[in-house]
């Protein structure tokens, strides 16, 4: 026996050092099975959680884009029908002396708010306005109209009356649109461009004499004001004192009064009002569309339908994918986990 184990040995084939070194893992290993193909989609998956996990916040951050972008121009029509009422905004001042009218201390330092100093270029007080009337086929006054808003939006101004009306195979919008003055050629000059202009004109009212009267009875009535304050510190009997409250309260209302008069007229200096008019007129010779006739701008509103709908159904299957995708993971991890334990104890046993 000693003799046949030195022959064996003597005589024994030397394995390959890459066979070697693969047998050698795969014993450190502990002879692990091959892996089921149901499992490899899933040890691919965990392997490239990350990047799944970065691909899928970057597709639903630009589907979330897409939606409000299509919210937000879809929307158009309904922030443009309605009229923009421009904020009124006070002076604090005023409102101040008048819940104060029965204050002893003057206000010498009282001034002019600042929405009653609009002047123009040259220091005087203009009031604009203009008329423009467009001409287009009446399948596109919706059209012409939206982007009418849109227009008057960037350039600052609001919109105070919109009405559309439509009737049969004609179709008609007024507007009555607020435009900052200094923009005023800006504006008429990007509402022209939107369809044939058929009418157009521009008024200009110079008001700084209004302007500058009434800003000197507003000095004067806050003169008045302080006087009977001063005299209303002064006075010694209630009598007089009751008389001299009831003077100032009238002052009083007289400066809010004057003031808001002022305010008005500096709100109407600073934003010109445009008429714009958009006729729905057919062409000479040109024969009616039939019923139902399906136009180009039809088609660009379905297609912003489908995609809507489209980012809906793939925002809904990412909701529902993603925790999907995540259980999954977690039992592959769990499963694989036990059958490890599993061969540990069996090899432990061994």
């Amino acid at each position: 026996m000693p003799d046949l184990e030195m022959l064996l040995r003597d005589v024994r084939p030397a394995p390959e050092p890459a066979w070697a070194a693969k047998l050698d893992a795969r014993v450190a290993a502990r002879f692990p099975k091959p892996t089921p193909a149901w499992k490899k989609p899933l040890i691919a998956f965990r392997e490239h959680f990350f990047a799944f996990g970065a691909v899928a916040t970057v597709g639903c951050a630009v589907l979330a884009l897409v939606v409000v972008g299509i919210r937000y121009s879809g929307g158009s029509d309904e922030s443009g029908s309605s009229g923009s009422a421009m904020p009124m905004s006070g002076s604090a001042e005023e409102s101040a002396s008048d819940s104060g009218g029965g204050s002893s201390a003057p206000n010498p330092t009282a001034t002019l708010s600042p929405e009653s100093r609009t002047f123009s270029s040259d220091g005087r007080a203009v009031i604009s306005s203009a008329t423009l009337t467009l001409s287009t086929s009446p399948d596109k006054v919706n059209t012409v109209s939206d982007r009418a808003i849109r227009v008057v939006d960037g350039l600052g101004g609001y919109v105070q009356t919109s009405e559309v009306n439509s009737s049969g195979n004609s179709a008609s919008a007024s507007l009555t649109v607020k435009i900052p003055s200094d923009k005023l050629d800006a504006g008429i000059a990007q509402l022209s461009k939107l369809a044939h202009v058929k009418g157009r004109s521009q008024q200009d009212q110079d008001v700084t004499d209004q302007r500058d009267a009434l800003e000197a009875s507003v000095r004067d009535a806050r003169a008045d004001r302080d006087g009977l304050r001063l005299r209303l510190s002064k006075a010694t009997t209630d009598t007089e004192r009751s008389r001299l409250r009831a003077q100032l309260d009238r002052a009083s209302r007289r400066v809010t009064q004057r003031q808001r008069r002022v305010n008005e007229l500096g709100a109407a200096v600073s934003f010109a009002t445009v008429e714009l008019g958009i006729d729905g007129e057919r062409r000479r010779g040109a024969a009616a569309p039939p019923e139902g006739r399906w136009t180009p701008g039809d088609a660009v509103g379905d297609a912003v339908r489908v995609l809507e709908v489209i980012a809906g159904v793939l925002l809904i299957a990412l909701a529902v994918l993603i925790p999907v995708g995540l259980i999954a993971l977690l039992g592959g991890l769990a499963g694989r986990i036990v059958v490890r334990h599993r061969r540990e104890r069996a090899l432990d046993i061994a």
